[in-house]
């Protein structure tokens, strides 16, 4: 079998695991399954040969074990987590263009998903589950854009950010009407 397919079935894998997450009622859960996500996209990424992927997703794989430690913390020791995590994917953006010097307009375009990271960091700071996901779907556009740049190639990735922010609408919807009906 072809490392691109292992990277495709991987990455089809983790796409189902974050559309099931973000259904998730609780924040531990959703962090948790986030983290088995990143896992798959991480990996798919080794077999698909994505160098930024690799490095972005094991920033957020310390990302999720670090919120899941702080859940029961106060905001602003999430905040702090979140200073951190930002500069660990700045860090990492920058290791990686330095080592490979890609072009001006390629570095540019990776930043996007840096962008997005800030935003999906931000997320996992709230703790009001419909407000976690508004910002998360900022992270999701990101990464839509970046995907819709790259091309075919990121297909995958593109219809899986269609299905992520799918996923939050619902999910939001289906809150805000158990809300409504609690009150």
């Amino acid at each position: 079998m072809r490392r691109e397919y292992i990277g495709t079935a991987l990455s089809m894998i983790g796409m189902v695991l974050n559309v099931i997450a973000f259904h998730a009622r609780k924040k531990r859960t959703l962090l948790i399954l986030h983290f088995a996500a990143t896992a798959f996209h991480m990996c798919s990424y080794v077999f698909s040969g994505g160098g930024m992927g690799i490095w972005l997703n094991l920033v957020f794989l310390f990302r999720c074990v670090l919120f899941l430690k702080a859940e029961n913390k106060s905001r602003e020791v999430r905040k702090h987590i979140y200073y951190w995590v930002c500069a660990a994917c700045v860090a990492a953006y920058v290791i990686f263009t330095a080592v490979n010097r890609p072009p001006l307009s390629d570095c540019l375009w990776s930043a996007i998903p840096i962008i997005g990271a800030f935003f999906g960091t931000w997320s996992f700071v709230q703790s009001d589950m419909v407000k976690l996901r508004y910002i998360k779907m900022a992270d999701s556009a990101s990464w839509l854009l970046y995907n819709g740049h790259v091309g075919i190639g990121a297909l995958g990735g593109f219809l899986g950010e269609v299905f992520n922010v799918i996923s939050m609408l619902l999910a939001i919807r289906r809150e805000k009407t158990e809300r409504l009906k609690t009150t």
